[in-house]
């Protein structure tokens, strides 16, 4: 659960603190890494970062002792109400397929280059091989 958590801040700040932490041994490494997690308390890793939310969860998270049940409904209700709060909605388009359809777009450029590159050729352009389509996730392919 904590491990989730320190993933969410990760897309929210692009890096954590104790990423890039070098030792001699890889045992040591991650002796590094696990003290600097312990050393970075939650509101240094969320305050003017991310939403209260996330900062909840992880002082949430951080308090559970090993064999205690998680509130799992708190916790997720945490993030629907921020959800709701953000006047998000379920649209089931993703940042991560937006992103990824704007950079593998190509620039005006590189469609006029295309279109040079084919009338030079002098190839009829039913004999050019056709361009695929990308896929969009929709909500049809979840089901």
């Amino acid at each position: 659960m904590e491990s989730l958590g320190y993933v969410l801040m990760y897309f929210q700040l692009g890096s954590l603190p104790w990423q890039g932490l070098r030792a001699a041994t890889k045992r040591q490494k991650y002796e590094r890494i696990s003290e600097k997690k312990m050393a970075t308390s939650v509101d240094s890793l969320c305050k003017g970062h991310a939403p209260a939310e996330f900062a909840t969860y992880l002082s949430t998270c951080r308090s559970l002792r090993f064999d205690d049940k998680p509130d799992y409904s708190y916790l997720r209700q945490l993030f629907r109400n921020l959800f709701h709060q953000r006047s998000f909605s379920y649209d089931y388009v993703f940042d991560w397929n937006t992103l990824k359809f704007v950079r593998d777009a190509p620039s005006e450029t590189q469609r006029r280059q295309a279109r040079q590159s084919k009338q030079n050729a002098k190839v009829p352009s039913k004999m050019l091989p056709k361009r695929q389509e990308k896929r969009v996730l929709t909500k049809s392919w979840l089901n």
